[in-house]
């Protein structure tokens, strides 16, 4: 997740310090996040989403691996 965040970022041109001023998200917490160290809460994910104008979805990848498959 942290990755496909750095892409976005990058593309939409925001900087991490910059979206950690606006929303008010500690600096320090967003590095770690970025650098896969941490997970953040689904609230501050939606926060993120919402301010650089995406949307959160839920994609199964994979086939069930419930009983091993």
């Amino acid at each position: 997740m942290e990755n496909r965040l750095r892409e976005i970022l990058h593309r939409e041109q925001v900087t991490a310090y910059r979206l950690s001023k606006d929303l008010g998200i500690d600096e320090g917490q967003l590095s770690k996040f970025l650098n896969g160290k941490i997970n953040i809460s689904l609230k501050k994910l939606e926060q993120i989403a919402v301010y650089l104008g995406y949307d959160i979805q839920f994609v199964k990848p994979n086939p069930s691996r419930k009983g091993g498959k």
